[in-house]
């Protein structure tokens, strides 16, 4: 039986708990929190710190909640729903498929990231460029609840938007935020392999 609540992350359970489609595939939503859109590699703008994150999805944020809140430059993580709850981190429409809920599982994460950030003096312009520590135990997790190691619509590049919902109705796997059917959001521009071992300190 796979955890409901990922081994390690800080449990910050937010309540209202709400139950998936499982006529639909097994499904996880890459996104990031892209705090802000003014950072250029002429000007980097510090890192949001992830404690700030973590409040803001237990308060103002809480209707925007993924399951997941990943720093993948410390590792650490901060979970709001149990995986098998819908969280909130994608926009649904009404009358539509319910994007939040359209799978056995529809786990959501957010890093914590922007373009052109800086940390410690050191500027990232891609999620690809941190060192994404922690995404082995992520990646992991996320397969337990049997979402298939896949990208239906192509593992994110850049941020160009790429829908289909009879894709997204019918395939499991991973989607980026850019994937999913009544959605606006081009993110997150990259995320790393299926495989990869960066991260594992």
């Amino acid at each position: 039986m796979a955890d409901t609540w990922m081994p390690g992350a800080i449990r910050a359970d937010l309540g209202d708990h709400a139950p998936y489609d499982p006529g639909f595939p097994a499904k996880a939503i890459a996104h990031i929190t892209a705090d802000t859109d003014k950072a250029t590699a002429a000007h980097p703008i510090d890192l949001v710190p992830f404690a700030n994150l973590k409040s803001f999805f237990t308060a103002d944020g809480r209707e925007k909640a993924p399951h997941i809140l990943w720093d993948p430059f410390t590792g650490a993580f901060a979970q709001f729903f149990p995986a098998d709850s819908r969280s909130k981190a994608v926009k649904d429409l009404d009358g539509g498929t319910r994007t939040n809920r359209a799978g056995k599982v529809v786990i959501q994460v957010e890093a914590l990231f922007f373009p052109f950030c800086r940390l410690d003096g050191k500027v990232f312009a891609k999620l690809t460029d941190t060192p994404c520590k922690g995404w082995d135990k992520l990646h992991a997790w996320i397969r337990s609840w049997g979402v298939p190691d896949t990208w239906p619509m192509g593992r994110p590049t850049d941020f160009t938007p790429h829908r289909s919902e009879s894709v997204w109705e019918t395939e499991g796997g991973w989607y980026a935020h850019a994937h999913v059917p009544e959605n606006d959001h081009v993110d997150p521009g990259s995320w790393p392999p299926f495989g990869s071992r960066r991260g594992t300190d």
